[in-house]
């Protein structure tokens, strides 16, 4: 995120809705976020050597991403897809901390369920920017599409999410996870119904009500079905 800000600091400037974030005002300087960041580095590459030598070696690949990450809104609409992936690359991390082994079939079904998940509503979070996006030249499905169209792309990703959740379910074989499973796509379906283009408050809650409690609902799915067997 530090990352994200320092290089996209330009245009949050022109932008009304950023107008009170922290590097924006001035109340955090772009040098002390730099540093804060180089500290995060030296962080990350630390523990992950501590950890074994393949998540070590394979950190500066991870790095990498999240550089490039809010770099691509200059260049392509697909960095939607592009950063629920980086973001999806912290499971296969966490894996490969603990079992550092080659992973099994449901890790990249997992990956691939949060890539959508993640694609999904940041294509709806991109809304409220859409006019200012637009005169920026930044790439985003709503200014590609439209809002009419990039919500139905949205509604797809979160359809091929809920198809790979469900997947998911033959391989844990619990019924933990099924019970999890069903408040999850009814989350999924909230964060889409009650959308106002015109309202940013309704953003907010799809994004981050509803998108906020997914992560952990499946999480104890997934707990519940390892630990608790029936």
């Amino acid at each position: 995120m530090s990352i994200n800000r320092i290089t996209g600091k330009k245009y949050d400037i022109m932008n009304p809705r950023k107008k009170s974030w922290a590097l924006v005002t001035g109340e955090l300087k772009t040098r002390d976020a730099i540093i804060f960041t180089i500290i995060l580095i030296i962080l990350f590459e630390t523990f992950t050597y501590m950890l074994n030598n393949i998540v070590f070696i394979l950190s500066p690949v991870v790095l990498a991403f999240f550089i490039v990450d809010p770099l691509l809104k200059r260049v392509t609409s697909l960095r939607h897809l592009f950063m629920g992936f980086t973001i999806g690359l912290g499971i296969i991390g966490g894996f490969l901390a603990i079992t550092p082994v080659y992973p099994p079939l449901i890790i990249y079904l997992i990956v691939v369920a949060s890539t959508f998940w993640i694609a999904g509503f940041d294509i709806i979070y991109t809304i409220p920017d859409r006019m200012y996006d637009r005169k920026n030249g930044l790439k985003t499905i709503i200014v590609k599409y439209g809002v009419e169209k990039g919500l139905i792309i949205s509604i797809i990703f979160h359809i091929l999410t809920i198809i790979f959740f469900i997947s998911i379910a033959f391989i844990v074989n619990s019924i933990y996870y099924v019970i999890c499973l069903i408040p999850i796509i009814f989350l999924i379906i909230y964060g889409h119904r009650g959308i106002d283009v015109d309202n940013p408050r309704t953003i907010r809650k799809a994004f981050f009500n509803a998108n906020s409690l997914i992560g952990f609902i499946f999480l104890l799915g997934i707990w519940a079905s390892v630990f608790l067997k029936i």
